[in-house]
């Protein structure tokens, strides 16, 4: 037993950190050996928006945030892991000199100034080229653009670079001093060839990028080194203690939520909405719509689809025309987002035939195009608030059913299952639109933060404390809620459905066009 009046910190080896840095918020939680939540803690991280397609964040600031929010986490559960394991966002990349300083900001996963570098290799290099080495369509979120853009634009920069890292990686090396990139993270960089388990030499060639600039590649879920003194006084963490590479956050993700049969789905409701599905063999798709990549599972693979912008167009929506709900929630001590549920409760299944398109930040799935944008369609006079809240998550919910079929398309297999997690899993109403359009059984985990829950897994696996990662997925998950399909809904949606996949393949090219003159007139 531990002493919970010790003023020092006890050192339980019952106890794993799992931290998973976010986009908009680093996590760290403190679990036991049979999955119960011991302590958690959470801080803001900032993006700053330079212009129109370029996000950066500040490196050294996350780290100072996930120091304070392992620091809070100690002192919350007044108890000390045995090891911590981390994941975080994948894509993020920053140029670093020898003596491991950030060479200005990082250039963030939803940054697109490298769309021209990707229209460029489409052309040159070939979209089917790039996917079947990576399994990744050309697209501007992975690393290779933002680095090419660097290369072509900033020159002086680019001869300055020592290593590009990730957000995990950065992060690993300032708690151990050892610099690493694992496969999972490797292989959303639009570098990594996924058969051979490398980077991929023609694209470095094609890019004219230099290979020895990227970390050294390792295996997902090891221990790569010790917490070091420094990294000990700034986050109260004991002095050696393991620290594990867990991996990407969205594969980490798909662990936490339990996704190693090819019968269940993952449905991540947070910034983005991704789906992740297992199999046991790469699952390149013939469209290239879906991107096959690594699972932090070995030798197993995952199918992914995104949705760029979901849980961002409700806050979105909070922040713009949500004034009322955000005072009511300061007063009674609660959530905005759950007062929009309450007006979006209001509208019935279909919000009467208003429908949303999610490309508010461009597409990624099912068209890789950053000149992509929202759509709101079918607006009528007798419409109000109310109908568009509810018809922003049918909007996801009807984006999420094309990624499910063409995940069953790929894999030959009907999904029976859909696992949510991530922020949005907390609404009463999110879930249950997405379970009524798919018309399967939908579970909401108790940890609903399953990056870090799924870094924690691998963490304990990596402890010894199971035999591996499938064992301690199987042990320390819990579910929070079942929600079955109504089925009446069901079939009010599927008509929409039907409707909403034709929409915007009509209007897609003047859409674009719009981009490109806005494009224009900032030029100007």
């Amino acid at each position: 037993m531990c002493d919970q009046h010790s003023e020092v910190l006890s050192l339980c080896n019952d106890l794993i950190m799992g931290v998973d840095v976010g986009t908009t918020e680093t996590k760290a939680i403190l679990m036991d050996e049979d999955g119960n939540l011991i302590s958690e803690s959470s801080r803001e991280l900032q993006l700053i928006h330079v212009k129109e397609g370029r996000i950066e964040q500040d490196l050294e600031g996350i780290w100072v945030e996930t120091a304070r929010a392992i620091k809070d986490c100690t002192i919350s559960a007044d108890r000390m892991p045995s090891g911590l394991s981390i994941t975080g966002q994948r894509e993020t990349i920053c140029p670093i000199d020898k003596g491991f300083g950030p060479i200005g900001n990082a250039i963030s996963w939803q940054d697109t100034r490298g769309w021209e570098i990707c229209r460029r290799m489409k052309e040159e290099f070939g979209n089917e080229g790039v996917y079947r080495i990576t399994g990744l369509p050309v697209n501007t979120m992975p690393s290779a653009s933002k680095m090419a853009w660097i290369r072509e634009n900033e020159p002086s920069i680019y001869d300055k670079v020592w290593k590009f890292v990730g957000v995990v990686d950065y992060i690993v090396w300032k708690l151990s001093g050892t610099l690493m990139i694992d496969h999972s993270n490797a292989c959303r960089t639009m570098l990594f060839d996924l058969s051979r388990l490398r980077w991929a030499s023609k694209i470095f060639e094609y890019l004219k990028l230099d290979v020895d600039k990227m970390p050294e590649v390792t295996p997902p879920g090891q221990i790569v080194g010790s917490v070091t003194r420094k990294a000990s006084e700034e986050t109260n963490l004991k002095d050696g203690m393991p620290v594990i590479y867990g991996g990407g956050d969205q594969q980490c993700s798909a662990l936490g939520a339990g996704i190693t049969d090819s019968k269940r789905i993952s449905c991540v409701l947070g910034t983005c909405t991704n789906i992740e599905a297992y199999s046991e063999s790469l699952p390149l798709d013939p469209k290239m719509r879906l991107q096959a990549q690594l699972h932090v599972i070995p030798n197993c693979y995952l199918s992914e689809g995104g949705i760029g912008s979901s849980g961002s167009i409700y806050r979105w929506f909070r922040d713009n025309f949500g004034d009322k709900e955000v005072l009511m929630a300061k007063r009674a001590g609660s959530s905005a987002y759950a007062l929009l549920d309450d007006e979006a409760e209001k509208a019935p299944p279909g919000s009467e035939g208003l429908m949303m398109i999610p490309y508010f930040v461009g597409s990624l799935y099912p068209y890789w195009n950053a000149d992509d944008r929202g759509l709101f369609v079918g607006l009528r006079l007798n419409q109000s608030k109310e109908h568009f809240a509810r018809a922003i998550l049918e909007g996801i919910a009807y984006e999420y059913m094309g990624m499910v079929e063409d995940v069953e398309r790929v894999h030959g297999t009907k999904a029976g299952q859909v696992r949510f997690i991530g922020g949005g899993a907390n609404s009463r109403i999110w879930p249950q639109i997405i379970v009524d359009v798919l018309g399967m059984e939908g579970l909401v985990l108790k940890n609903v933060q399953a990056g870090a829950l799924g870094a924690a897994i691998l963490g304990s696996s990596a402890l010894g404390w199971f035999k591996d990662a499938r064992r301690a997925a199987e042990s320390l998950i819990k579910v929070d809620r079942r929600i079955e399909a109504n089925s009446n809904s069901h079939s009010t949606y599927m008509r929409y459905y039907n409707v909403y996949g034709g929409i915007y393949g009509r209007v897609q090219d003047l859409v674009n066009e719009i981009s490109k003159i806005e494009r224009d007139v900032e030029e100007f």
